[in-house]
């Protein structure tokens, strides 16, 4: 089935173009202009130059290598005006004869204003600049509300992902695993309801319970812009709630020639005082082939590091309502931890794209990206067990306990995550018609070694916490000698655990546009197909041994020095990671297998899951004088096929033995997702951009999985049933989107901005107990994800950049770039009578950085923040187990210094304000989650040639 439906398709794609490219040829009354915008000396290209026709209200905006054509236009003579940030505006005249193409050089700069050439400068040369001007340029051509990041913005910052990159575009945060980023937030919007594309081709998510991709195993070092769309046209795909990120790598043509660089660093970690090596190395170059000049571009491009790091902290189970000794009642702590981590992640990135441009009309490529993300962790755990014990004194900031549990935990994994993306297509111009198509395919998965782990036990142990000091760091400590030694803690449970999980996806895409003219309006109408065709393995093999008896404890695999800890509270002993390696490995056929359980935890958690995708769309564009309008409506038809399996463990029936089957579902839905963009300038350097949208989410792999554990209890009268089931059922979540942007470009390097947006949203996912429903309804308790929640979502959104160069010296090299967005929501939540925010939505963002560039020197000061945000909830019935992370400012300094043409050196101060991770249950002063990273040093140097 999957390989007919490719084949159906590609047959009736080329079979469109093939009609299409036999109109295109027809003989035509019109010719057509094509040149390229460059600096004086034709050696920089401009790309995202806007190219007008004078008097014809027509525009075009150039290409990555600051080429433009415009086609269908009448016999005659003309002047062509482009315009490049601060620069001044260049005038051309040409003179248009019918079948032909009319060559234009347009050269920026070209006058002998020194104004326009020091403006021309420093778009040119100062990197801070240069990269705000690109990011500017493209941001004001565009035809929707999009914000972008140029490779100059993004070497700007210390930031070793993309995700990391991506904080410091406007209205977006990110959501950060052991101190970086990896999931990125759009507006609030849960980083699973967003897309995610390299070079146009949609990339998978790696992790098997969420369509989210992690953004931390992409290194910021090949990424040539990224793009974010906020408000998304017919021709993109329309699961974007909160928008898109295209990430775009180099191409020869990129940089209009030869060239390369070698950035060889290192990360000094102040916490465990390790040095990280860090490498980056790219290569581009354009070549001759055919009777054609510079007509093939090569690029190639490669980046490691290694980061060696340590964190600590405490964690908290919810704090729950408590009765003293002395009958009054307090939120008390039940169960604590204290966690040790040891991490090596290495992250490795490489892409390789060619580019073949046999004639100034047609254009074919090849992109290939391939990422992988290497993290090791050793983790020890300290769990403490209050509620196991009996209450000796408890109050409204501390608690003992005596006959008390204390259970250490070890793991030791080594997760391999790896993207890859492949993008074959090509684009032709064909007078007054233009085609793209593409061919990609991507993976993304989670594999790696056996993850092992070990559960060790102290009984009958007092114990105790005390928050009076420090609340996001409360005081786990023990009372006496018992849990203080190594022998006191036996080996209760050992674990092997294996993961496979990949998904993967084969898309077919084909886009035809002409150019029309509306009367005396001219535009364009465009119409495409595409397809994608997903595939989502899930296979987890897991190992549970028990019953050692008092045969093993800490003692036989302890480490020989104590813990680095530097919270509050001694670490006491802990597992050394090679000594228990060496002893599972060497121990494990002696084991005792839990069968059982270790069947369900390994057959609950599997699936394979298909999910087609396709999709046509039509749209057209009309430029009046200064409104201009895209319109159109793309459908979507989603074919969808799960297998997992059914676990059913019934006491009444073989003993209690689980009992497997196959569980299978099937589904197919479509959507209509009309949109209407409106870009209005109020004047040359203002405009007013509206957009209403429709998009969707589709709901994750674990949610609407086809898996289910039943355990039925008791009989008769006695009965209990109780399930926790996926839903095969769920509807896409559903929004309709509007924005609404005003923008104002002053001369120079410089943007203001303000806008509002508003998203409505039905069909939200919600996490409910379906008991009595069909086809459950004789269970007693039956935990599944449903649709049935609406959430609403709006907002402002600032932005300001400004380049100094008209102070007098020194402060003629200041750059400013701050943002500023502020977000409310609520989505329903049927046990409470008020709803609450949405995951991940912070009601306060910004961005800061304050930078100065001259004379060699290139100095940026920059601060990311976020206010807190509702992560989830416990127990939806009790607002006192709602986890919320803390607010969160990182202060970074990126410092460089070019000694010449070749070499430049540079120093990085990460994280300097020493930022932790702060959780917290109901209220602040009740800790879910606390750690801390430390500050990093990095340095370097960067040769270009």
């Amino acid at each position: 089935m999957y390989t007919m439906k490719v084949k159906h398709l590609l047959r009736g794609l080329f079979g469109l173009w093939l009609v299409a490219l036999c109109a295109a040829v027809q003989a035509q009354s019109t010719g057509a202009i094509s040149g390229h915008v460059t600096d004086a000396t034709g050696e920089f290209t401009f790309p995202d130059a806007e190219v007008r026709i004078e008097g014809q209200r027509r525009r075009e905006v150039t290409g990555r290598d600051g080429s433009f054509r415009f086609n269908n236009v009448p016999e005659g003579q003309y002047e062509l005006v482009s315009e490049y940030g601060g620069a001044m505006p260049e005038r051309v005249a040409v003179t248009v004869i019918a079948g032909e193409t009319a060559e234009v050089s347009i050269r920026i700069g070209g006058g002998s204003e020194q104004d326009n050439a020091n403006q021309l400068k420093g778009l040119l040369i100062d990197s801070q600049a240069a990269g705000q001007a690109a990011a500017i340029n493209r941001r004001r051509r565009a035809p929707s509300v999009i914000d972008v990041l140029s490779s100059d913005s993004v070497g700007n910052f210390p930031d070793q992902n993309v995700a990391e990159a991506l904080q410091r575009a406007p209205g977006l945060s990110v959501q950060r695993d052991q101190g970086e980023g990896r999931f990125v937030v759009i507006r609030g919007i849960d980083p699973s309801f967003n897309s995610t594309t390299i070079n146009g081709m949609r990339i998978p998510g790696p992790e098997a319970d969420s369509r989210a991709v992690n953004l931390d195993a992409i290194s910021s070092d090949l990424v040539e812009s990224v793009e974010i769309t906020k408000a998304i046209t017919p021709d993109m795909d329309g699961d974007a709630v909160g928008g898109n990120i295209e990430v775009k790598t180099l191409t020869a043509f990129d940089l209009g020639g030869r060239s390369g660089s070698v950035t060889v660093g290192g990360s000094y970690n102040t916490t465990n005082e390790e040095t990280s090596p860090d490498i980056s190395a790219s290569y581009t170059d354009l070549f001759s082939i055919g009777d054609g000049e510079d007509n093939l571009g090569i690029a190639f491009a490669v980046s490691q590091f290694d980061r060696d790091t340590v964190s600590d902290g405490i964690e908290g189970a919810p704090w729950e309502m408590t009765e003293t000794p002395e009958g009054n009642e307090v939120n008390a702590l039940l169960e604590g931890e204290q966690r040790d981590y040891v991490l090596t992640r290495k992250r490795t990135s490489v892409a390789l794209n060619f580019d073949y441009r046999p004639t100034d009309t047609d254009e074919y490529y090849l992109r290939t990206m391939y990422s992988e993300f290497d993290d090791a962790e050793t983790k020890e755990e300290n769990i403490f067990k209050f509620e196991e014990g009996d209450i000796e004194g408890l109050d409204a900031d501390s608690g003992e306990f005596v006959g008390a549990e204390y259970e250490k935990a070890h793991s030791d994994s080594n997760k391999i995550v790896e993207i890859t993306s492949y993008s074959l297509g090509g684009k032709n111009e064909r007078n007054n018609w233009t085609f793209d198509y593409n061919l990609g395919y991507a993976t993304a998965g989670e594999a790696g070694d056996l993850e092992i782990t070990g559960e060790t036990l102290a009984e009958d142990v007092a114990m105790g916490y005390d928050k009076s000091g420090d609340a996001q760091q409360p005081l786990l400590y023990v009372i006496g000698d018992q849990g203080s030694n190594a022998s006191d803690f036996i080996l209760e449970s050992a674990e092997g655990e294996s993961v496979f999980n990949e998904e993967r996806e084969l898309a077919v895409a084909f886009n035809a546009q002409r150019d029309v003219m509306f009367g005396e309006v001219p535009g364009f109408i465009k119409f495409g197909a595409k397809t994608r065709q997903r595939e989502k393995e899930n296979n987890i093999d897991i190992s549970i041994y028990e019953d050692f008896g008092d045969t093993y404890s800490i003692a036989d695999f302890a480490q020989d020095s104590p813990v680095d800890y530097p919270p509050r509270g001694d670490f006491g002993p802990a597992v050394d990671r090679d000594k228990y390696r060496d002893f599972f490995y060497g121990n494990r056929d002696n084991f005792e297998l839990n069968a059982e359980d270790s069947l369900i935890d390994s057959a609950a958690e599997d699936y394979d899951i298909e999910e087609d995708i396709n999709a046509a769309y039509v749209m057209a564009q009309a430029e009046f004088k200064r409104l201009t309008v895209i319109g159109g409506v793309r459908v979507e038809e989603t074919d969808y096929a799960a297998r997992g399996t059914q676990v059913t463990i019934d006491e009444n029936v073989n003993d209690g033995e689980p009992q497997l089957n196959a569980f299978s579902d099937s589904k197919s839905y479509s959507h209509v997702l009309p949109s209407l963009h409106l870009n209005y300038a109020l004047q040359d350097n203002m405009a007013v951009r509206a957009a209403l949208t429709s998009t969707i989410a589709r709901p994750g792999f674990e949610a609407a999985g086809p898996w289910q554990i039943i355990e039925i209890e008791g009989s008769g009268d006695d009965i209990e049933r109780v399930a926790e089931t996926g839903n095969p059922d769920l509807e896409p979540l559903e929004s309709t989107n509007f924005d609404l942007r005003w923008e104002y470009y002053p001369t120079g390097v410089s943007l203001m901005s303000a806008g509002f947006f508003y998203k409505d949203i039905s069909n939200y996912f919600l996490t409910a107990n379906v008991a009595g429903e069909a086809p459950f309804e004789a269970f007693d308790e039956v935990t599944q994800t449903i649709n049935g929640g609406d959430a609403e979502l709006y907002g402002i959104e600032l932005a300001y950049i400004r380049q100094f160069d008209f102070l007098p010296g020194p402060w003629d090299g200041l750059l400013l770039d701050a943002s500023y967005t502020f977000t409310d929501s609520e989505s329903d939540l049927p046990e409470r009578d008020s709803g609450i925010p949405l995951p991940g939505q912070s009601d306060h963002i910004a961005s800061f950085a304050l930078g100065y560039e001259k004379h060699g020197f290139n100095i940026r000061v920059a601060a990311a923040y976020r206010s807190e945000f509702f992560e989830e909830t416990d127990d939806a019935s009790d607002p006192m187990f709602d986890r919320y992370q803390d607010n969160h400012l990182q202060v970074d300094i990126t410092s460089k210094y070019r000694i010449n043409d070749m070499a430049q050196v540079y120093l990085n101060l990460v994280n300097i304000n020493d930022e932790p991770l702060y959780a917290y249950w109901g209220s602040s002063e009740f800790n879910s989650q606390y750690e801390e990273y430390g500050p990093t040093i990095e340095a370097g140097v960067r040769l270009d040639f």
